[in-house]
């Protein structure tokens, strides 16, 4: 098949090679420098239209109707500063970080190990023969046998994942090795039909907890007689037909061989954001400690859950675990890995000196919220497309790749790097109600089971205005939160907000007014026609000129303009008038038919997708 580049409603905005430090050397310098240096308060009035139709999410009340705590829409000012930060810390070349709490949330992206699976390489599709040749690598390994010979062993060894009572995860590991049932003799034996796709489970029958992974469609299953009268080039080609079953009699009960599984293993398996089949953490086929005890006769104080697992070891340590034999494992590098560690460091860039800094101080910026200054109106409720983007587990999007390279990067190749920030094009006037097909995937769905969701979007047109309030910048700090509106020269710019990006909404327009405090605001408080106005409107100018002369001075103006180069295309709304733009940057559904999908050719060969600046060539 001839290669096509992917196309996406996103693209990613470089990261800078190093941060560029703002002016406060250090946590200890940050009164100093106030004292010195942030003599300028005032406030930056926006007036906001939306382009498009917009959605603002945060309405508890109908999830369906965009923010409206009082009744009337408006803007959170938490959305926009979340939306300005994003875009203030790519104009000022800040630091990228990834530190995790206890959900492995950062601040830039959360630092987490991405799950893969690739068991089979297949020909038509030549990603896998990378990816599989890695997943081999830790999943098999070579052993010579009775008859001399050389011969592929599965790494993943059975087990039990056990539970205490004070609340620490172990392995067991299996007393005996696990056996095997063929899949028409289970279904024949406990009547239970076996599907063939997404009936991962765990079933006990007695003391046997069976191992079920689904069947496969393209093979015949056969009853054991006709299966023991193949040869074993046919066995290959029939596929799977076993299911796999263990004991709890095969527990070792023995705490002391038990392999503890560090809290970095743990939390990393509950974070795979991709699996579909079981969660040993939350599986039916978990037992609690009263029914290991009823299966035993065994009194264990110290168990609360056993469920049987299998897992992998190096060096006496578990690396990874899962349902079946053949699990989804994570790459060995995390997505910090792949970032700069540069941009991962200390450095006090100009978002920790502006929007705070951890427990140091506080912001010195505040966004309220945007209000309504002209009739709002709204479209009609309607179910929208289903909003199913890929993620970091597209490799092929989400790192750098050589377009005329056969081989993509994959998260553990050696020079594998994060694209930068994800920032997503305007589209214009794309259509985003679900289509009847799209719809028909949710018949008879609970609602939190929903592929599409019910919108009410507010049509494009409403008109809002808020106040970014500042209080003690310096004039470079001043110039680099204004060039989040001035983005080095750039003209038809516009920015995304709110919920439905990929769907073409949130586009707005925002033009900002620049009011200083007057020196004497709290001095003379009365002119001669009452109430003294304390600001003064004033151009942005110098102090745009200020932060390009810093940039200057720490030598990083010409790595700055590439990037600012990369921002002002993607969020240039004039692309939207170009002929055949949509195609350009439209999401890769696929196509929905019998209640399932089929992936897009470009997401199933793995395209890579096209820089911003590619994309416009």
């Amino acid at each position: 098949m001839a290669k096509f580049f992917a196309t996406a409603p996103y693209n990613f905005v470089s990261l800078p090679e190093k941060p560029l430090p703002s002016e406060i050397g250090g946590v200890k310098s940050f009164s100093e420098h106030i004292q010195s240096r942030g003599n300028l308060s005032g406030e930056i009035i926006l007036n906001i239209e939306a382009l498009t139709p917009l959605f603002i999410g945060g309405n508890l009340a109908d999830t369906a109707k965009s923010f409206a705590p009082l009744g009337e829409p408006i803007i959170a000012g938490s959305s926009l500063r979340g939306m300005f930060k994003n875009i203030f810390k790519i104009v000022t070349c800040g630091n990228f970080r990834g530190k995790t709490d206890a959900q492995r949330k950062g601040e830039d992206f959360n630092d987490e190990h991405i799950y893969y699976r690739c068991i089979m390489k297949i020909n038509s599709l030549p990603w896998t023969r990378d990816l599989n040749a890695l997943y081999n690598g830790r999943m098999i390994s070579n052993m010579r046998g009775a008859d001399g010979k050389m011969h592929p062993v599965k790494n993943a060894r059975p087990g039990f994942l056990i539970r205490t009572a004070d609340n620490k995860f172990y392995i067991s590991p299996a007393t005996h090795s696990d056996n095997r049932i063929l899949i028409t003799e289970y279904e024949k034996t406990f009547n239970e039909r076996v599907k063939i796709r997404g009936d991962s489970h765990i079933a006990w029958h007695g003391k046997d907890a069976y191992i079920i992974t689904g069947s496969q469609p393209p093979f015949k299953l056969y009853d054991k007689k006709s299966y023991e009268k193949l040869t074993g080039e046919q066995k290959k080609k029939a596929g799977k037909q076993f299911i796999r079953y263990t004991s709890i009699d095969y527990v070792d009960w023995n705490a002391a061989h038990w392999l503890e599984i560090s809290d970095e293993v743990r939390e990393s398996y509950e974070h795979d954001r991709n699996r579909r089949g079981v969660n040993l953490f939350k599986a039916k086929g978990i037992l609690d400690r009263a029914e290991v005890e009823e299966l035993t006769g065994k009194t264990l104080p110290n168990l609360k859950t056993l469920v049987p697992c299998h897992y992998l070891e190096e060096g006496g340590r578990v690396t990874a675990f899962g349902h079946g034999q053949c699990f989804r494992i994570p790459y060995e590098k995390s997505i910090g890995d792949v970032v700069p560690k540069s941009l991962q460091g200390g450095t006090i860039d100009f978002a920790d000196a502006i929007f705070g800094y951890e427990k140091f101080w506080a912001s010195r910026v505040c966004f309220e919220d945007a209000v309504p200054v002209t009739e709002i109106r709204t479209l009609e409720k309607s179910a929208v497309h289903p909003l199913m983007q890929p993620n970091p587990t597209s490799y092929q999007l989400y790192l750098r790749q050589d377009l005329s390279a056969e081989n993509l990067n994959h998260w553990d190749k050696v020079n594998a790097q994060i694209r930068g920030y994800k920032m997503y094009w305007h589209c214009g006037f794309a259509d985003w109600k679900a289509t009847e097909a799209e719809k028909n995937l949710d018949v008879g769905k609970a609602s939190d089971k929903r592929m599409t969701k019910d919108l009410t979007p507010l049509a494009r047109g409403a008109k809002f205005q808020s106040k970014i309030c500042f209080k003690n910048l310096s004039v470079i700090e001043l110039g680099a939160l204004m060039m989040i509106f001035d983005l080095n020269g750039a003209q038809n710019i516009a920015y995304k907000i709110g919920q439905g990006k990929p769907l073409g909404f949130g586009s707005v327009k925002i033009t900002p007014q620049l009011f200083i405090e007057s020196e004497t605001a709290y001095t003379e408080i009365f002119d001669a026609d009452g109430w003294k106005n304390p600001y003064r409107a004033e151009p942005a100018a110098k102090y745009l000129a200020a932060f390009k002369n810093y940039l200057a001075e720490k030598n990083m103006l010409e790595a700055w303009e590439k990037i600012m180069q990369e921002l002002n295309v993607i969020l240039d709304w004039s692309k939207t008038k170009q002929k055949n733009w949509l195609d350009k940057v439209k999401p890769m559904r696929g196509e929905y038919r019998d209640g399932r999908i089929e992936l897009d050719d470009r997401f199933k060969f793995r395209n890579s997708l096209p820089s911003i600046l590619e994309i416009v060539k």
